[in-house]
């Protein structure tokens, strides 16, 4: 379960993820798919293609980052940390991007929990690879900095979410950006591990979960949401997921 597997943040990442070398040319994720041919040749016999698998941890907070993933499909969640040691999402990612990216900046420690929030298949490369095709300044170069543009907007909004605005609405915007990023309208889910990404007690989540449910959002039964009326979780959300996804779009060309 989730839970246990944020306990279990222990060991370097790339013990944790078993490999399977593959050619990657018909990747979904977004960054790799802006690449010239000649960039992508050039770091294809450094990528790999691994699982994503629901509750794995991707990086723990201040261990070295030995590789960069880039999503195909599946969703990675990056966790803040609060004081009480409690857990917090700030951050979704699916094939819009990666994770990884202090290494671009010259940090080669992740400063957060990355965890798998949805289960997929990513490309990871090496983050010594992943420098040397950025330092050439191309296509790879730029498409690094302009989602780490999109991820600050992203994270900037999240937060302030947070601080704001009511757990119904949270809840509304936090599904609405899982289901952008996943090919299937079921998620595995507990309540407490919703409340963790949430930053809310587990009554909260309850009572907000219930009301959604009750309007016919999803239904819920044992530890798996599905999604049902996403015109209502729309209309439920807060104004927080259409900016990301305006800004996301308009980063992107989109």
């Amino acid at each position: 379960m989730p839970s246990a597997a944020f306990a279990s943040v222990t060991g370097d990442e790339e013990d944790l993820i078993p490999k399977q070398r593959i050619s990657t040319r018909n990747s979904d994720n977004s960054v790799l798919r802006r690449l010239s041919t000649a960039e992508y040749k050039r770091i294809e016999p450094h990528l790999e293609r691994v699982p994503l698998n629901f509750g794995e941890t991707i990086y723990k907070s201040k261990a070295k980052i030995h590789h960069i993933y880039f999503p195909d499909k599946g969703v990675l969640s990056i966790v803040g940390i609060t004081a009480n040691e409690k857990p917090i999402e700030v951050g979704l990612i699916g094939a819009e991007g990666f994770v990884g990216l202090p290494v671009f900046l010259g940090v080669p420690q992740s400063g957060n929990h990355v965890l798998v929030q949805g289960e997929g298949t990513a490309q990871r490369i090496s983050a010594k690879a992943a420098l040397s095709e950025f330092t050439r300044f191309g296509a790879f170069h730029d498409a690094v900095l302009l989602f780490a543009h999109e991820l600050f907007l992203q994270l900037s909004q999240i937060t302030s979410c947070n601080r704001y605005h009511a757990v119904e609405q949270r809840l509304s915007r936090w599904l609405l950006m899982m289901h952008d990023r996943i090919a299937d309208d079921t998620l595995p889910l507990t309540q407490e591990f919703l409340s963790w990404m949430l930053g809310v007690r587990n009554q909260a989540v309850s009572q907000a979960a219930k009301g959604l449910q009750d309007q016919g959002a999803f239904k819920y039964s044992r530890g798996v949401l599905t999604i049902l009326n996403r015109r209502m979780l729309k209309k439920k959300a807060c104004p927080c997921y259409r900016m990301i996804k305006m800004r996301s779009n308009a980063s992107s060309g989109g």
